[in-house]
């Protein structure tokens, strides 16, 4: 230290003193590096210390967590347990009811029944009374089938016809018809067809009237027919009744007997055909 002082006080120190100031300076050199290292040396225990702390911590703290939430997980269940036993405890509550109330409901049935049949009376069946329509003695109706031969006059022709109960309107296959005025009066002419042979035959009746047949195929919806009366032979009756004009080419029968030929005079037995033979007839007036 003296030699520090004079050479601070002295501008030119001397030989000794320049070689103790430089042992001095080195001497302090010496202890400032032992003193930064032993300081390095103190700051990385720290730093290890720290590190240690932290991560005692860091597990601290997981465990924590972790106990907090199995804690709150196994409330959470203990909960949905709970809840589960009530529900089913009313559910059970609830089939217990049914239960109770549907056997209340069958006993008091089963009372209501036996209640019933033993105030219910003694009723004696009657006898059903027939009833028969009484039909002259001196009308015999004709038994036709669902096929018949049909003799068509003057012509004489002799037809496959189908009886038919649910046409009111009786038809017969007419080609070429043509309507015309005979002394005011408006008349129709048309072809018959044997069926055998095909042979035509032409005839000419007046006009009774114009009817209206309902057909779905047609644009209009129905289909205008003319009507005339013919005269026909059935087994063994005559009748003269009306006819609708038509092609019936696309039929099996050519002619459709209906409810206006077999009304009062016929009845039919659909389960046969050609029941009814045709029988000669020695009146030819009913041919012209």
């Amino acid at each position: 230290m003296i030699g520090l002082q004079k050479l601070c006080y002295n501008s030119t120190p001397t030989n000794g003193e320049e070689m103790a100031l430089k042992n001095f300076l080195s001497l302090v050199s010496i202890v400032l590096f032992l003193g930064g290292c032993s300081y390095k040396l103190v700051d990385k225990e720290q730093l290890d210390a720290m590190d240690a702390r932290l991560e005692h911590l860091e597990k601290n703290i997981s465990q924590d967590i972790s106990k907090e939430l199995d804690e709150k997980l196994s409330e959470h269940v203990e909960k949905m347990n709970q809840h589960d036993q009530q529900v089913q405890a009313l559910l059970e509550k609830s089939l217990t009811q049914q239960n109770e109330t549907i056997q209340s409901l069958n006993t008091e049935l089963t009372t209501f029944i036996k209640a019933k049949e033993t105030a219910k009376p003694t009723i004696k069946k009657k006898r059903a009374t027939v009833v028969s329509k009484v039909v002259p003695k001196d009308i015999k109706k004709l038994v036709v089938g669902s096929v018949e031969k049909v003799k068509i006059y003057p012509s004489n022709l002799i037809m496959n016809a189908r009886i038919d109960t649910g046409a009111e309107t009786s038809s017969i296959n007419a080609n070429d018809i043509t309507e015309f005025e005979r002394d005011g009066k408006k008349w129709v002419r048309f072809t018959l067809f044997d069926e055998k042979t095909n042979a035509p035959y032409s005839m000419e009746r007046k006009v009774v009237r114009r009817v209206r047949i309902l057909q779905s195929s047609l644009e209009e919806g129905y289909e205008r027919r003319v009507v005339v009366k013919l005269k026909i032979t059935i087994g063994d009756k005559e009748e003269l009744s009306e006819f609708t004009l038509t092609s019936r080419e696309h039929m099996q029968y050519p002619i459709l007997v209906g409810r206006n030929v077999l009304q009062d005079l016929i009845v039919v037995d659909v389960s046969e055909q050609y029941m009814a033979p045709l029988t000669p007839k020695q009146d030819d007036k009913f041919k012209k």
